[in-house]
């Protein structure tokens, strides 16, 4: 009986350590995935600023339609970064979700942007 309860704390131990490697690797991957977002939306703020600098060379049809469309696309980054935000502070349970959300954002930025930028090939 005595070693029935020896080997149940043993397992119990085994398995702790195992769910604390599995949390200690998710939190890896969250710090690794929130640098890469991080990263990318740098990358877009300095795109857009190059998408701000071009509107200039537009006449003035084709600027009104630019503005309306800058208007989105800053939107779509105030999403991005929104959920970068809620991203940064979601627990390792919750991060999965937080990354498919933040996913979607940043793909609804993109097309955006391609779309800003094939407006713009046609002017």
């Amino acid at each position: 009986m005595r070693r029935m309860g020896i080997l149940i704390i043993l397992i119990g131990f085994i398995f702790a350590g195992f769910q604390g490697a599995l949390c200690q690797e998710q939190k890896g991957q969250k710090g690794e995935y929130q640098k890469q977002m991080e990263s990318k939306l740098k990358e877009f703020k300095q795109k857009l600023e190059e998408l701000k600098g071009k509107a200039g060379e537009l006449k003035q049809e084709a600027k009104e339609e630019f503005d309306q469309g800058m208007k989105e696309l800053q939107k779509k980054e105030e999403a991005a970064n929104k959920k970068l935000k809620e991203l940064k502070s979601a627990s390792t349970k919750t991060w999965e979700k937080m990354k498919a959300d933040m996913d979607k954002a940043v793909d609804e930025l993109e097309k955006q942007y391609d779309k800003m930028i094939s407006g713009f090939k046609k002017t």
